[in-house]
């Protein structure tokens, strides 16, 4: 076994690396320690190994014929491995002359050599990374390959370095504490540690830990205390070591000292803390200058400011730059070196530096609302300038005017606040604001007085949250240059602050502004105000938040009118200090007995809504969701019954609906089933005056469909479809108008149309888009010529039909009637010249149809 011998090799050349180093203070070991170390060294890895060895024996792969051997079955990481098969003479793979040797590697053939006349092959790995790999030995025919013995290999590492080595100074009990990194841990195999120091007075010593322990606590004796030291530590398992950095270290620079005492504080001078100050009892023999620091902060605040000193031997530390007339709370701690850990806070201290009067200017922001012609309410807000200081904790306010005729001023405010509310006069040209304390005042500050209001406003403003605590407002300047400047307030509208108002005056090139300090989850008012050469515009105002969430709680349902369909609903806002955000909307949810649910959404500004479409008698269960952009909560459930429809409502609702089913019926009774008779009334027939007869007209057919007119007196009226014109000889005229005189023949009325057809026409039809005027239609007797003839008042009346008319016609005289022979013994009638009174009406109506056979088409039946 040659490998525990290199291996030995290499841990002696590891373990005298470090006694090499160059350092002059190094003396070397007596003979006896080394060798000491070297055995107890020797007798652990021996120990080890051979333990590994007997285990992995069990695992080698032996063949009656052939015996694989290797270097070392357990190698460390990276190390070379060498292997060799040994055919025996007996085997009987190796009849053939020509066979090969292989070998292969986990599964995986590695180049091979051809065999030698010893039959012995080898095999050679100068870098084996493996964990754990197997080795077997093939003899191989052409394409036949035969395993004959193998060998298993471990790999192993050597413990990995120690890093980040550290020493620290313990005061207390004068030890020094040593602390290093074992790194991560690569195998299973235990690794001791050793920690070596040495100094100039003191030779090296070796400090040994428990098993598996980071850490050592060197005696006091091991070290010096004002001088340096080297220290390192060295790891080392059965397979190899490691050696961490070297670390030199002044142990008294590594101590932490105890928090400083302030013994007082000293405020004779303007702006500065005068510190008397010593070290803990048990550190006072240190005389060495210390860093000291020190941190004050004004009380009732949070941000400290630090500076540093070195300290002197009168051990009084001065800080100065502080402000007039302000109580500090001041800390103090130490330490040895720039490079010494520091110590402790001290206990804190406060004390207040000497008081001044207000010096600076202060920011000013005033609005005026009008209330009569004479007096405006002002209210005036106030902040420091960078410049401003106050020089005292206690600081109150004056605010004063000076009329236009008078040089006197008038106080109007005396506060500590910063704001202040006051009626002016119309007369008042300056307001001045003086800062005061006890020792004195600062100069006024002239307050600028804006008489115009209600001028032009921005025209955009946009607010986008940026933290949870600030927003980033912007806007648009209006098309004007009169802008000098612009003025950004915004407010709490609940919580502690809701009183305070802020504001911050902007250039007129500014469009945006970055408002910080808020709180999340509270609403804030941001108004934005431009400045004018002589008044200031109107505001542009909205609510943010800069962070919203779900609100805190939902409202509470209200129930209102209940019916057997419906429930109506109201619930309260939600207080604004709960809301945590811009409330988008509601959304109520309900369901009844049977599971059947619905839902019903409200838009964020109302606070009543009506259920509709229940069931009567039955429980629903509801709850309302109040919905923001950051959640959503849920209230609680209520219950509620529908009531059920009582007689009253029965009736009410029967009645009704019997009344529109009778009126249904009647009207479809009138529609079939007098037909006619409704016809009469809504539809009249109107007799086409081109297509019709008059002899086949009678008094019942043309009344039978014609409603009657309770204004027409006459109750036969007669519609003609012709006109026929006579004309007697001028001789007779005179017969004519006697007997006219005398009622033989009698009218009531003439018609006279602009000429006259024969017979032959009657017939004729026309089209009604061509004659759409109506007429009125008469039969005209002329016992004279018809164009000399008065017109007497009509016998009948217009007709209202719309039927066309004939075309015009042709004007023309009648054509004379010859005197035809009666069959009767009638007297003759000469053109209707003379009636007998003798005769009887059929006689004389014989007489006159039965020898005028063309004004037969003229006669109307009468008879019923």
């Amino acid at each position: 076994m040659t490998w525990p011998t290199r291996c030995q090799g290499e841990n002696s050349q590891a373990g005298a690396a470090p006694m090499k180093r160059d350092y002059k203070s190094f003396k070397p070991l007596p003979h006896y320690v080394i060798l000491s170390i070297m055995a107890l060294h020797w007798t652990i890895v021996h120990a080890v190994l051979w333990t590994i060895l007997y285990s992995c024996t069990k695992n080698i792969r032996v063949s009656p014929c052939a015996k694989v051997n290797s270097s070392s079955e357990v190698v460390p990481f990276g190390t070379a491995v060498t292997a060799s098969c040994y055919i025996k003479e007996e085997c009987q793979l190796q009849i053939k002359q020509d066979f090969l040797i292989k070998w292969k590697k986990n599964n995986h053939f590695m180049p091979s050599s051809k065999a030698s006349q010893k039959n012995v092959n080898e095999i050679h790995i100068s870098n084996f990374t493996d964990k754990e790999a197997v080795l077997e030995c093939f003899i191989c025919d052409q394409d036949n390959c035969n395993v004959v013995g193998g060998v298993k290999i471990r790999t192993v590492y050597p413990p990995p370095t120690p890093q980040n080595l550290t020493c620290q100074l313990n005061l207390k009990d004068s030890t020094l504490m040593c602390k290093w990194d074992t790194g991560i841990k690569t195998s299973d195999f235990p690794t001791n540690y050793t920690l070596y120091t040495q100094s100039r007075d003191i030779p090296l010593k070796m400090h040994v830990p428990l098993p598996e322990e980071n850490f050592f606590k060197v005696p006091r004796d091991s070290f010096p205390l004002l001088n340096e030291m080297q220290v390192y530590v060295v790891a080392t398992n059965a397979f190899g070591q490691a050696t961490s950095n070297l670390l030199v270290v002044d142990p008294i620079k590594t101590a932490k000292l105890d928090a400083p005492v302030i013994q007082g504080v000293g405020a004779q001078s303007f702006g500065c803390f005068e510190y008397k100050w010593r070290l803990s009892r048990t550190q006072k023999w240190i005389q060495k200058q210390l860093n000291i620091e020190i941190k004050t902060k004004p009380v009732n605040e949070k941000i400290y400011n630090k500076e540093q000193f070195i300290r002197k031997s009168d051990s009084k530390v001065k800080l100065c730059g502080l402000l007039h007339g302000m109580s500090y709370e001041s800390q103090m701690r130490v330490r040895y070196h720039n490079s010494s850990p520091w110590s402790e806070w001290s206990n804190a201290t406060v004390a207040t530096t000497p008081m001044k009067a207000p010096t600076g200017r202060l920011v000013t922001w005033l609005k005026l609302q009008r209330t009569d012609i004479r007096n405006q309410v002002a209210q005036l807000f106030w902040k420091p300038s960078l410049q401003f200081r106050a020089n005292s904790m206690n600081v109150s306010y004056i605010v004063s005017l000076m009329g236009e005729f008078t040089k006197k001023k008038q106080t109007v405010c005396v506060t500590v606040q910063q704001s202040c509310s006051f009626q002016i006069h119309a007369k008042v040209r300056k307001i001045y604001l003086t800062a005061m304390n006890e020792v004195g005042k600062s100069n006024p500050t002239e307050v600028s007085v804006y008489r115009r209001k209600g001028m032009d406003p921005v025209p955009f403003l946009k607010i986008l949250p940026q933290t949870e605590e600030s927003l980033l407002v912007q806007w648009k300047s209006p098309d004007t240059s009169a802008i000098s400047e612009y003025v950004l307030e915004w407010k709490a509208l609940c919580g502690t602050n809701s009183n305070y108002v802020s504001f911050e005056i902007m250039g007129r090139n500014q469009t945006c502004f970055v408002v910080s300090g808020l709180e999340p989850y509270i609403p804030y008012e941001i108004s934005l105000y431009p400045k004018y050469g002589g008044g200031i515009g109107r505001p542009y105002s909205t609510m943010e938040y800069t962070k919203e969430k779900a609100p805190s709680i939902s409202p509470k349902l209200e129930i209102g009118k209940i019916t057997p369909t419906l429930i109506e609903v109201s619930w309260n806002e939600i207080p604004l200090h709960q809301r945590n955000g811009l409330i988008t909307g509601y959304r109520i949810f309900y369901s009844d007995e049977k599971n059947n649910t619905g839902v019903i959404d409200a838009v964020n500004t109302t606070t009543h809504m009506v259920l509709k479409d229940l069931y009567p008698f039955t429980i629903y269960e509801l709850f309302l969701m109040t919905s923001t952009n950051g959640g959503s909560v849920n209230g609680s459930t209520i219950t509620v019954k529908t009531v059920s429809i009582d007689a009253f409502e029965i009736f009410l609702i029967v009645i009704p609906a019997c009344v529109g089913l009778v009126l249904f019926s009647f009207a479809l009774f009138a529609c079939f089933g007098k037909q006619t008779w409704m016809k009469k009334y809504l539809w009249p027939v109107i007799p086409d005056p081109a297509n019709s007869n008059i002899k086949k007209w009678t008094a019942a057919d043309s009344l039978e469909c014609v409603p009657p007119f309770k204004e027409v007196k006459d109750p036969v009226l007669m519609y003609l479809s012709h006109v026929s014109l006579l004309s007697l000889p001028e001789k007779e005229l005179s017969k004519g108008d006697k007997n006219i005189k005398s009622g033989n023949w009698s009218y009531n009325g003439i018609s006279v149309d602009a000429g006259h057809d024969d017979s032959s026409n009657d017939s004729e039809s026309f089209d009604t888009e061509q004659q759409s005027e109506s007429v009125p239609y008469a039969t005209v007797v002329f016992a004279g010529s018809y164009r000399h003839q008065p017109v007497p008042p009509p016998v009948y009346l217009r007709s209202e039909s719309t039927q066309p008319l004939l075309g015009e016609e042709e004007p023309s005289s009648p054509r004379s009637y010859e005197k035809m022979s009666s069959q009767s013994d009638l007297h003759d009638v000469d053109h209707f010249l003379t009636f007998h009174d003798n005769l009887h009406a059929d006689e004389e109506k014989a007489s006159l149809w039965g020898d005028f056979p063309m004004l037969r088409s003229l006669e109307i039946n009468t008879k019923a």
